[in-house]
């Protein structure tokens, strides 16, 4: 991702000057907000994106930011690409360290290659880096909303259409071009 990238729903939350842990920061999401979330994650539409958070700065400077997120969208049947509503929900749930930096993190998915299963685990449970004590809260709600909604929307009752083949029935239909070589090869040695 490049560092110029401006996020479409952008809350800005410094947490040095977070006076009451204990109160909910509720977001919403604005109709044109919506409209450039729906486009960057090739959505039909957001109808709604809010949450509650609650955001507690711990004494060794890592900030928790936690609560719910819910959505209404729409998006494409992968099947018949008529639109399915769907509503989302989940739980924000991130953990900000002062103590991490971004160059501590991949930044490409070729940094991944060669990891081990454990190793990639312990970047799933390492913070987020807290960059000068600001956590965009917009974006982090956004992120839950492209992971929590349906990756393959399918439209109630919407089946493949039966012409379309597997692999395995095309695979059996065409010809063997071996067996016609081998089958050419005979007819030629008969003409002999």
């Amino acid at each position: 991702m490049s560092k110029k990238f401006t996020p479409e729903f952008s809350r800005i939350v410094k947490t040095d000057e977070q006076v009451n842990p204990k109160e909910k920061l509720k977001i919403e999401a604005n109709e044109k907000e919506r409209a450039a979330l729906a486009k960057r994650f090739e959505l039909v539409s957001i109808d709604s994106l809010n949450a509650e958070l609650t955001i507690k700065v711990a004494s060794n400077g890592e900030v928790t930011v936690r609560g719910p997120m819910s959505a209404q969208i729409t998006q494409s049947c992968v099947t018949t690409l008529e639109p399915v509503p769907e509503s989302v929900e989940d739980t924000v749930e991130v953990l900000f360290s002062p103590h991490v930096s971004e160059d501590d993190l991949p930044s490409n998915p070729d940094d991944l290659e060669n990891l081990s299963e454990e190793e990639l685990m312990a970047l799933l449970d390492q913070p987020e880096p807290l960059v000068d004590n600001m956590i965009d809260v917009g974006e982090v709600v956004a992120q839950f909303l492209a992971v929590a909604m349906d990756p393959y929307p399918r439209k109630d009752g919407a089946e493949l259409p039966k012409t379309i083949k597997t692999e395995e029935e095309a695979d059996e239909e065409r010809p063997n071009p071996f067996a016609q070589l081998a089958g050419l090869k005979e007819q030629l040695e008969k003409k002999k």
